[in-house]
């Protein structure tokens, strides 16, 4: 009987509350939210590689190189040279695989060649990463040299259907086209997996044959990963890594003494640890650990926002209650009764705001999807018990203040009372407490999205030292049948309707495509830094759009401007030109760009005069800094060049179109790997700007929640100083300084939070613009414009209210209770 008059008691109170109910259920549903997204969010990203079957045992071989000059490099790619000594050195390992990246053209007979991603890999790959197979088996996938191993989708894209076992293709590698057969079909591999493999193949001995990487220490074009019994022996490994670099690294002398080192990367840290270690020089599957850990707390702050809400409307409404709290005493309920009732309430009006924040999360799922890159799906399994420990925890927290408060009510004294309880001043001060929380989170949150999305806007539009606009991009492999065409290409796309020019370097934006090289000053010759090469062909500045800040660029009409031969090969002069850019100047020890003119380097027996210092040119993420870079005039054969093509006023697409039917005409059986520079360069990008648009949605989410609030707190207490105003109004006070004193009193709390929010804001973005190497500043503006609008929110948010009290009769509020 009890129970059904306390549910009797709470569906009428509902009925006679409906403005309170909605804003319960819209703030706290909105807040759950957002909790759910972000935690499904982060829960993806810190479960990266983890159902990999035996993860923990897998590492990846990695380079570090600590040149003169440059930044520490920690690179994922290393020489194929250390992959047979180390399985000979050291039996701790269990199974190992080369892992070499390549872009080939697949023909299946039928219809015109496609270019897949392929992987090449040892036969023991399937030893190291156990992939479901969908048909064949691992020990028989990769077992001889034309077997190939392919995924459910590269399946149906090349054959439209993934019964493909048994079937052949054909893979032009190195002007070789060898005949393959289907061996096994894997499914494809979740998103978020390190290594996520479309087609994998056996090393073909004629990669091996030419390959540097397999012949050279220095070269670094693929991955090694090892597999071992347990951390002991990947740790023993490890610890015999230099002494390995020792013995078995045929290096020149200057490379073993310590610029040269191996190391070790488990499987399960390479996701966070790749972006942070290669500058964002990676492929693309990495994450930043400080953003995974910001979203998560953004989604907690925004569940605590939505529940200080609830929570302050449950204390501030308790008030209006307390006249059936003492009825209901007079008739013998007693306290541990009256307490079970209003937690049992509390907790019932949270079911609804659980079921709207489950279906927003349903909704929203795959929007976050796609502005974060992310592949995130809902594991009710995983959410159910979450959202029943919020539902209890919210609830016990909302319902304990004031049940502990009403059901210590003294019946007679409230009976007798004129007025009913407002809570006291500890009331008050608890709610205004509480919005400054609220208001703290919410400030210090919309500043660090502004902050975010003004880094993604600088990044966007800063000078990387050349144009993008209309430039498009041709990688060449290096094979005999592409270095022998390399100026047949470039003169068949000079001769395109809408090319305005074309050159050729062997630099591009993507990861490590340059080599390095030492020179000397000749009048400091203990001045010998690092500097990248690049070797450029004509037109370069006209086609990159490069800006020369001294001296000039290449001149044929210069003597000493002669093209050279890469790799300074038979035949190069014994003084020839050389450009270089601000970042080289200022790390030869030149204080001014034009200082450097006609100074000497000095490489080997030859000797380069500086013409000319460009402006820094970025072909890589804006987290790393630029490297100090050399340029050589060449007109020979490049090997692993790209062709640049300067286009008019075309559309993207039909200028890419037009290249590749002139690449056809040449290369038909080799992978055309051809895009507009802006494209290449975004996935540099990206990941910032997405990033800006989730904060900002995040931050709007914010405000919204503190405003519904602030609304809710303010109608009530708006309407329970009704009293109160009529009797200013009687003593002379009018409409405007009763409308001042309620704004001043609703906007303090907003105000005050400021001074948590600006400290808090501050530190967080100082520590995120650290990692760029080209950042925003933060300025006062960017504080003081967020404050500015959250005031003017809140005050938009309470007007209705205030302006409604502050003009009431003051004849009708002294009646009013």
């Amino acid at each position: 009987m009890l129970i059904a008059n306390a549910l009797v008691a709470f569906y009428r109170s509902t009925l006679r509350h409906r403005l309170y109910v909605a804003l319960n259920i819209a703030g706290l549903g909105l807040g759950i939210a957002v909790f759910l997204v972000l935690s499904l969010v982060a829960r993806y990203e810190y479960g990266f590689d983890r159902a990999v079957p035996d993860a923990a045992d897998i590492y990846r071989l990695d380079e570090i190189w600590n040149l003169p000059g440059r930044t520490l490099i920690h690179a994922p790619e290393v020489s194929f040279m250390a992959f047979d000594p180390l399985r000979t050195d050291f039996p701790q390992i269990r199974a190992a695989t080369r892992l070499a990246p390549r872009r080939a053209a697949i023909d299946t007979g039928h219809g015109d060649p496609v270019t897949i991603p392929v992987d090449f890999v040892d036969p023991g790959f399937l030893d190291v990463f156990s992939l479901a197979l969908r048909d064949g088996t691992a020990g028989d996938a990769l077992a001889a040299p034309d077997r190939v191993a392919v995924s459910e989708s590269t399946a149906r894209r090349l054959f439209g259907t993934v019964r493909a076992r048994g079937r052949r293709i054909f893979i032009t590698v190195d002007d070789r086209r060898t005949l393959y057969t289907v061996s096994a079909v894997f499914r494809d591999v979740p998103r978020d997996r390190t290594l996520r493999p479309d087609l994998l193949a056996a090393f073909p001995q004629a990669m091996k044959d030419v390959m540097p990487a397999f012949h050279i220490w220095e070269s670094s074009s693929g991955q090694i990963w090892l597999r071992f019994r347990s951390a002991a022996d990947a740790n023993a490994l490890a610890a015999g890594l230099p002494d390995f670099v020792r013995r078995r690294a045929s290096m020149p002398p200057q490379l073993q003494s310590g610029w040269y080192k191996l190391a070790l990367m488990p499987l399960l840290d390479a996701h966070f640890r790749d972006l942070h270690l290669y500058g964002g020089d990676d492929d693309g599957n990495s994450a930043d650990r400080r953003v995974v850990d910001a979203l998560q707390i953004v989604g907690v702050l925004a569940l605590v926002a939505a529940a200080i809400n609830y929570v302050n409307l449950a204390t501030a409404r308790a008030g209006l209650r307390a006249r059936e709290v003492a009825l209901r005493k007079v008739l013998g309920a007693t306290r541990p009764h009256l307490l079970a009732q209003f937690l049992a309430e509390s907790i019932l009006l949270l079911i609804p705001c659980a079921v709207l924040g489950l279906a927003l999360t349903e909704i929203a799922l795959p929007f976050v999807d796609g502005l974060g890159g992310w592949s995130v799906r809902i594991d009710y399994l995983w959410l159910i018990p979450r959202l029943v420990a919020i539902v209890l925890v919210v609830g016990i927290a909302a319902g304990l203040y004031p049940a502990l408060v009403l059901s210590g009510y003294r019946p007679a004294a409230v009976l007798a009372a004129a007025r009913q309880p407002a809570g006291g001043r500890m009331g008050r001060r608890l709610r205004n407490a509480l919005v400054v929380m609220q208001f703290s989170f919410a400030v210090a949150f919309a500043i660090c999205t502004l902050v975010v999305n003004a880094q993604a806007s600088f990044l966007r539009q800063a000078d990387r030292g050349f144009r993008q606009d209309r430039l498009f991009l041709v990688s060449l492999e290096s094979s005999r049948k592409i270095d022998a065409r390399q100026q047949s290409i470039m003169d068949h796309f000079r001769a395109l309707p809408g090319v305005r020019s074309v050159t050729l370097s062997d630099r591009q934006p993507r990861p490590n495509s340059q080599s390095n090289d030492t020179f000397k000053r000749a009048d400091r010759p203990q001045t010998d830094p690092l500097l990248t090469v690049e070797w450029v062909g004509r037109d370069y500045v006209r086609t990159y759009g490069a800006t020369l800040l001294a001296g000039r660029w290449f001149d044929a009409a210069h003597g000493q401007d002669t093209a050279l031969k890469p790799g300074y090969a038979d035949g190069t002069p014994a003084t020839a030109s050389i450009v270089i850019n601000e970042q080289a100047s200022r790390t030869l020890g030149f204080s001014d760009p034009s200082q450097a003119l006609g100074h000497v380097l000095i490489k080997g027996q030859i000797r380069f005069v500086i013409i000319g210092v460009t402006r820094d040119v970025r072909f890589r993420s804006p987290r790393a800094p630029v490297d100090p870079q050399v340029y050589l005039r060449t007109d020979d054969m490049v090997p692993f060049a790209v062709i640049a093509v300067r286009a008019d006023s075309v559309p993207p697409q039909v200028m890419l179109d037009r290249l590749q039917a002139a690449w056809r005409t040449l290369a038909p059986d080799m992978p055309f790997m051809g895009e507009a520079a802006a494209t290449r360069l975004a996935p540099y990008f990206q990941p910032d700007a997405r990033r800006g648009q989730l904060f900002t949605l995040g931050a709007v989410v914010a405000v919204a929640i503190a405003c519904i609030g602030l609304y809710g707190l303010s109608s009530f207490s708006a309407a329970r100083r009704i009293h109160e105003i009529g009797i200013r109004k009687t003593l002379g006070a009018n409409t405007r300084q009763v409308l001042a004193l309620l704004i001043g009193q609703f906007l303090r709390p907003v105000l005050l939070a400021n001074l948590i929010a600006w400290p808090a804001a501050w530190v967080a973005m100082r520590g995120w613009l650290a990692g760029f190497d080209e950042r925003v500043g933060l300025s006062p503006l960017q504080f003081a414009t967020v404050s500015l609008l959250a005031a003017l929110l809140s005050l938009l948010t309470i007007l209705g209210q205030t302006i409604r009290v502050a003009r009431a009769e003051p004849a009708k509020a002294l009646r009013h209770e």
